[in-house]
């Protein structure tokens, strides 16, 4: 039955996103060159971004993306499970796991997709927060894999904000957003435990340098 209220809630969560994007006015600028298809396709990367930017990545992959095989970190949880099932409903593919279950095996079960073609998508603050923190998730995958990290930041001209941890950012009805696939950052590849600290404190001040807050 739990499983059953799961799928439910997933669906109607998806039909709902799906109706207020309809209305957004949605504008990509990608420095990366994500959305570049053919030989000069971009090779896998790891996309970063904050939890509460979350809600318009579905709608990006769905226009713009679907030629590109994806995975994205979802946590154990009983609502990470409802965003599995939206997010499956977009075209994505969870792999379940976070900081306090699951996560080393996630992190690895990530690497393998990256290593045969996939992106992967990681919130480096979530689930839990605190809000703007960075996990070492997104450094240990890129630096594991070889690929390099492409942050994303979204600016929107009117928006809800749930009050909750992460501030999360829901669109009105209209608004101007504005996603930014700025160019990937290379991580070193010989890296201890104390350089990955700095490569952490490295890429959280250029998230932050790219972000507003509203």
């Amino acid at each position: 039955m739990a499983l059953h209220t799961s799928s439910l809630l997933s669906t109607i969560v998806a039909m709902c996103v799906r109706l207020l994007a309809w209305t957004w006015r949605l504008r990509v600028i990608d420095e990366a060159g994500v959305l570049v298809t053919g030989p000069a396709a971009l090779p896998p990367v790891v996309w970063v971004f904050w939890h509460n930017r979350l809600l318009v990545i579905p709608i990006l992959y769905a226009r713009f993306c679907q030629k590109r095989p994806n995975a994205v970190l979802i946590s154990r949880s009983r609502d990470g499970g409802i965003l599995a099932g939206c997010i499956e409903r977009f075209g994505g593919n969870p792999v379940r796991g976070s900081n306090s279950r699951g996560g080393a095996a996630a992190l690895r079960e990530l690497q393998r997709m990256v290593e045969e073609g996939r992106d992967a998508y990681i919130t480096p603050d979530g689930p839990k927060g605190p809000r703007y923190s960075m996990s070492a998730g997104a450094v240990w995958l890129a630096h594991n894999s070889g690929a390099p990290i492409m942050t994303m930041s979204m600016e929107v001209s009117s928006c809800w904000r749930l009050g909750r941890w992460d501030g999360f950012i829901i669109p009105k009805p209209f608004a101007r957003v504005a996603v930014t696939l700025h160019k990937p950052h290379t991580v070193p590849k010989m890296l201890d435990d104390a350089a990955v600290q700095v490569e952490q404190e490295r890429l959280r001040e250029l998230m932050m340098s790219q972000t507003e807050r509203q």
